[in-house]
């Protein structure tokens, strides 16, 4: 009975070794076809790798990476829960699911998944970077700030991360600084055409606005199909009230880029203030075509058909705008004016109050602001 007893054991043990060196073959195979780019072939066999051990949190994340690259993002996703939830601090798996989540425009439920990578692995750049570009989308600048910041200090020649940098110091009113992030991103890369553009964005939110012609023009010199740089370009020349120029250079970015809503949106902001409403409605309607979620646009719409004597299209255009963002008076205020054109007194009396409440919450708001300044 012994002997049957040990030899049971002992073809146990043999068939374990035999299924972890199986094991370990497919994963080395897996491997091997991933670093060759054969993302289909590397998913079958980290598959098979799956079946024999269905808990290991390294091969669901490998599947779902590889589901991503093969453009299966929603079949990814639920590989990389399953990782998670099989090892909370496998970090790879954490990140994959924040990235896949902001991808899918799920950004306030990646980001959480993307700050638990950083923590678990505080030294990765590519966790840092990508964190800061979520917090970014989602208006938490100071949160971006400090991820980007330290993805700089950890990879200083990351030109991607010095630009995000850059880009939150502008946005935080430290443009001086950003500035000097740019520049310290044409140093390593001198060919780098967004950093200039960049700096002149820059230029143009102090308003030193003839530094920042001047760097536009000099990037359109050489790349005259720049849309940006005509935008960026644009909203310069309105601001120095050349109004004629602008309107050339945002139909210019236009012509460049048809898909630029804001360049739609601006040219038709000059035609407002040329008194030309048809066109500026036109404009805006042309936004709206490229933005169906562009709420200043709906906004600048109505304000032009209401100028123009449409007010049953002002008026929905209007309405469509409050729903987007009802935190704008501006869509209030107008709406109460061509209600009461339209002879709706009450109507009109509610939107007003509305405005009035909005405009004090905003009010209020900048106030606290400036006390924390």
């Amino acid at each position: 009975m012994r002997l049957v007893v040990r030899a049971f054991l002992l073809i146990t043990v043999a068939c374990a070794v035999l299924a972890a060196a199986d094991l370990k073959e497919i994963e080395s195979r897996a491997a091997d076809l991933k670093s060759k780019g054969d993302a289909a072939g590397a998913l079958a066999a980290y598959e098979e790798a799956a079946e024999q051990d269905p808990k290991s949190a390294q091969y669901q994340d490998e599947i779902g990476f590889l589901l991503a690259v093969l453009k299966r993002g929603d079949e990814s996703v639920e590989h990389f829960r399953r990782a998670v939830g099989l090892d909370p601090r496998f970090a790879p798996a954490q990140f994959h699911w924040g990235v896949a989540l902001c991808l899918a425009q799920e950004t306030a439920e990646g980001a959480p998944h993307l700050k638990a990578a950083v923590d678990l692995d505080p030294a990765n750049e590519i966790y840092r970077m990508k964190l800061g570009a979520a917090l970014q989308d989602l208006g938490d600048f100071p949160g971006a700030l400090d991820a980007y910041q330290h993805a700089v200090d950890l990879a200083p020649n990351d030109t991607k991360a010095r630009m995000g940098l850059g880009m939150m110091l502008v946005s935080t009113r430290r443009a001086d600084e950003g500035i000097a992030q740019f520049k310290k991103v044409l140093t390593i890369d001198p060919a780098n055409d967004t950093a200039r553009m960049n700096i002149g964005f820059a230029h143009l939110q102090k308003r030193e606005l003839d530094q920042a012609i001047t760097i536009f023009r000099e990037l359109l010199a050489h790349d005259p199909a720049n849309a940006p740089a005509h935008y960026n370009l644009g909203v310069a020349l309105k601001d120095k009230d050349n109004i004629e120029a602008a309107q050339d250079e945002f139909a210019k970015a236009i012509a460049a880029d048809p898909k630029l809503a804001e360049a739609h949106y601006m040219l038709g902001i000059t035609y407002w203030q040329s008194g030309d409403f048809d066109k500026a409605a036109q404009q805006m309607s042309d936004a709206i075509a490229v933005r169906p979620d562009y709420s200043e646009a709906y906004f600048m719409m109505g304000a032009a058909l209401k100028q123009k004597g449409s007010l049953e299209p002002a008026e929905q255009a209007l309405r469509t705008a409050i729903r987007l963002d009802p935190e704008n008076p501006g869509a209030f205020n107008t709406l109460g004016q061509i209600l009461r054109q339209k002879g709706d007194i009450e109507g009109s009396k509610q939107m007003f109050a509305e405005g009035a409440r909005v405009k004090k919450l905003k009010e209020d708001e900048l106030g606290v602001m400036l006390e924390r300044k």
